[in-house]
């Protein structure tokens, strides 16, 4: 099973992502980012997904820990956020790639599937 992890707080945007990339057969661990090392450590993740704007911290935080970490660096990592900036955001922190808020479906489904990496 391809596994996703996808750093979301907002649980009512959570639940859309999942159910779109769960049609699309990944499987999908959401969590506010707070496990994310546990989650990285334990599952075999290809993807990670992260919003910028969480209650507790920025994902751009995250992203940079998840990069600058060696066993973790090779994940690939998507923004997802209605951050204004969120293009220059994620360029700063090292993610492959962006999707901004609100988004099409579809932008989602590709995006995932052209980054998605065989863990």
């Amino acid at each position: 099973m391809k596994k996703i992890l996808y750093i979301e707080d907002d649980a009512a945007v959570a639940e859309v992502v999942l159910e779109i990339l769960e049609f699309e057969d990944y499987d999908v661990i959401t969590d506010s980012g707070k496990f994310l090392h546990s989650h990285l450590k334990n599952h075999q993740i290809g993807l990670v997904l992260v919003d910028e704007g969480l209650s507790w911290c920025w994902g751009s935080d995250l992203v940079k820990e998840i990069k600058a970490n060696p066993d973790t660096a090779g994940i690939p990592v998507v923004m997802i956020s209605s951050a204004n900036e969120i293009d220059k955001i994620a360029e700063r922190c090292g993610a492959n790639a962006f999707v901004r808020k609100p988004f099409d479906m579809y932008d989602v489904i590709d995006i995932v599937n052209e980054y998605y990496k065989e863990a």
